[in-house]
Parts: structure tokens; sequence; C-alpha cells
């Protein structure tokens, strides 16, 4: 049985280096609540404790973290309601992950996007060359970040979303279309 929708998280997604968390973090500073991503805070974690649940290593197990991190986060931004809740990314990016990655299906995984909804619309960041760049949790190609972006889309319809793409430009403009479409 899927659980319906939510009206207040709302997700912002897209490939790595398209300004997701920079919007999350304008979206912030004028007064929203929101909810970082936490696939690189996992990354980031793992970097630190010498783990190996890393996309470039145990990728079933980071994998895995993402869901159940994803599902937290998930329930701690719910705690907020009826605020509306900014979300760096959804349980959806994590099948988009798997998917990327070759990984099995995951019915625990399938189970959860079921369950745990987030507002009808989602926001998604096209791919952006000028802004991309690399670090130590972002080590994708720009190329790899396109097929991202494609695979994240096909996802998120898939799970039953409507997608709107918000174009490129300063993070203002990009805050505004996304308050505009949900009348904030």
């Amino acid at each position: 049985m899927q659980t319906p929708i939510t009206s207040n998280l709302v997700v912002i997604t897209g490939g790595p280096g398209v300004g997701k968390t920079t919007l999350i973090n304008h979206l912030h500073e004028r007064g929203f609540d929101t909810s970082p991503e936490v696939a690189r805070a996992i990354i980031e974690e793992q970097q630190e404790r010498g783990g190996n649940a890393l996309p470039w290593g145990d990728n079933d197990a980071y994998a895995g973290l993402m869901c159940r991190r994803s599902i937290r986060a998930w329930q701690e931004a719910i705690q907020s309601h009826p605020r509306t809740v900014f979300c760096d990314r959804g349980l959806p990016d994590t099948l988009a992950h798997r998917r990327l990655s070759k990984l099995p299906e995951d019915q625990g995984l399938m189970n959860a996007i079921r369950t745990y909804r987030y507002h009808k619309t989602a926001f998604v960041l096209p791919p952006w060359s000028e802004i991309y760049k690399t670090d130590n949790a972002r080590t994708q190609s720009f190329s790899e970040a396109v097929r991202t972006y494609v695979v994240l889309c096909r996802t998120y319809h898939e799970c039953g979303y409507e997608l709107v793409e918000i174009r490129k430009g300063p993070v203002e403009q990009r805050a505004a279309q996304i308050l505009t479409r949900l009348k904030l």
C-alpha cells in the first residue's frame, strides 16, 4: 500500500554539481526548513573513518546506508508538519544510484519509496558545466553527471512524481522559480 503523498516535504534533486546544496542553503537562509543531503555526509563519514561503504568501494553497502539515512531524514522532516521542508534529494535518488551502478533491485528500498512519499512535485536542476567541479566526495566526470540527471528524471517519473526543471541562473532566481510554483 502506498502512503499518500505529503504536501510539505519538497525534493530538490539533480546530478552532482548542479547547485542543489547552494539552493537548499539559500532557502534555509530565507527561513525555510531544510533537510541536508545524506549521500555526501555518508561519503565524508566513511572517508574520515577509513570505511569502505563508498560508491567506489562497497557500493551496495553505501546504497543501503543511503536508503536508511534517507528514511531517517524523511521521518525527521515530517515532524515539521505542516511547514514546508526542502529536501536535498529523496529516496528515489537512491534507486537512481542503484540503477546507475547496476546494483540489483532492493525490495526494501522499493517498499520505502512507496511508503515515504514527498510532495507530488519534485524540482530537478539540470547539468551545468560552467559551475561543475569535482572534489573528494564528488568524483564523477561531467558526462557522468549528465547521465545521472537522465536516470534521475526517469526514476522520479516512475516513482509517481511530477518533475519541474529549474532553469540555470543565480540562486535567487532558482529559488523564486520553486517558491512561485509552490505558491509560497
